[in-house]
């Protein structure tokens, strides 16, 4: 992402110098005007002024190329820098080092980007020396496009202390002169290149100011390239939903500029495709969670179901077992047998048979299991020595023993 840092919008205020053809030519008619009018011979004699517009002319030539003939643009640059020198015209030494230099950082042959960068730096400490107008914009301006420029090269050297230090020194003057586009972009490079370390706590504060900064300067690329940049942090921060509300306001600009803008389109539908995958790929897992969860949910109440169930058994067994040792036990004394007697859950049962319920109703009513109810309908036969229902009732009434 570091090779994508924009350079061109860093350069705004350079542009008063780039090619813009004010005699109504072309560039080929323009190159030919110079060949004829300043051949080696002709321009080794040339007068300071004759010179001058030589250096002008070349200079338009290069810009005028940079796009289209990278070759050709280098070699004018060249020619109007070793002009420059002789006349002692500092401004064109500075404009087209840069230019050059800018075509050796774009094909990372950065050791020649250096030395015209350093070129460039030396021109601008004499233009600074010599300044003397109260109006300092345009070399404000100046140092505004070598710092901003120097801080894209030392991004891309990883040198971050460099980095930081150069666009912040760019950065003062954007905003104190009020070049918001110029102030937006920087921010925003400065987000590129965080977010690029994995250093997203520092990278969202830069995509903000940014995006503050292209709302108020009201150019709508710049706002919708911030907006972009806002929805790679937040895609980048696995915040998706977040992520494509920025991306989809991007491409609401980029698509009603689809020529033009076609590489900021591509990039924004890049991002916005990776981060629908991870959406998708998110609603999936939850999904599966929540089904997870809910199948776990199932099981766990079916074991905790059943626990309680064997827990009431146990409990049951052991209070059956206590009546029944209870009722074994032999008397201290040796005295007649007591006449038969119900217990309280006994008696509960023979209420409900009275009332011609079934052992499982029975069951449900007590809160026991069907076994239990059976263990108990038996004890009562034995003990009443019956062996059917209306016999047991019928005994049950007989002797009072529901009273």
């Amino acid at each position: 992402m570091k090779q994508t840092l924009l350079l061109i919008a860093l350069m705004v205020p350079v542009f008063a110098f780039a090619y813009g053809d004010h005699r109504g030519h072309d560039l080929d008619s323009l190159e030919r005007v110079l060949e004829e009018r300043f051949t080696p011979d002709r321009l080794a004699v040339a007068s300071p002024e004759e010179q001058a517009d030589y250096v002008r002319t070349c200079r338009e030539l290069a810009w005028g190329y940079l796009q289209l003939d990278g070759p050709r643009s280098v070699y004018y640059a060249r020619q109007a820098i070793r002009t420059g020198r002789e006349l002692d015209n500092p401004d064109a030494v500075f404009d087209m080092s840069i230019l050059i230099g800018q075509g050796f950082w774009a094909r990372d042959r950065f050791d020649s980007a250096r030395v015209y960068y350093n070129q460039a730096a030396d021109a601008l400490a004499l233009i600074e020396a010599r300044w003397s107008d109260p109006d300092r914009h345009d070399l404000e301006a100046d140092q505004a496009r070598l710092w901003g420029t120097l801080g894209n090269f030392y991004a891309m050297q990883d040198s971050l202390e460099l980095f930081a230090y150069y666009y912040g020194k760019a950065g003062e003057i954007f905003e104190r002169r009020g070049w918001w586009e110029d102030a937006s972009t920087l921010h925003r490079n400065i987000g590129e290149v965080y977010l690029d370390e994995g250093d997203l706590k520092a990278a969202k504060p830069e995509y903000e100011r940014a995006l503050q900064l292209a709302r108020q300067s009201g150019d709508s690329l710049i706002i919708a390239g911030c907006l972009y940049g806002m929805g790679r942090w937040y895609e980048e921060s696995g915040r998706t939903v977040k992520a494509l509300k920025y991306l989809t306001q991007a491409d609401e600009y980029f698509g009603n500029h689809a020529v033009e803008e076609a590489g900021g389109r591509a990039n924004t539908l890049a991002v916005m495709n990776d981060a629908r995958k991870k959406l998708t790929r998110s609603s999936f897992l939850l999904a599966m969670g929540a089904l997870a969860l809910l199948l776990l949910a199932a099981v766990v109440f079916f074991v905790n179901r059943r626990l309680r169930r064997t827990e009431t058994e146990l409990s049951e067994t052991s209070a059956v077992l206590d009546e029944t040792i209870e009722e074994l036990r032999p008397a201290e004394d040796a005295v007649p047998q007591e006449p038969v007697r119900l217990t309280g859950r006994e008696k509960d049962i023979v209420r409900l048979l009275m009332e011609g319920k079934t052992t499982p109703e029975i069951a449900e009513a007590l809160f026991l299991s069907e076994k239990t109810i059976l263990w108990y309908r038996k004890r009562l036969h034995a003990k009443l020595d019956v062996h059917t229902a209306a016999a047991l009732t019928a005994e049950v009434i007989r002797r009072h023993l529901l009273d």
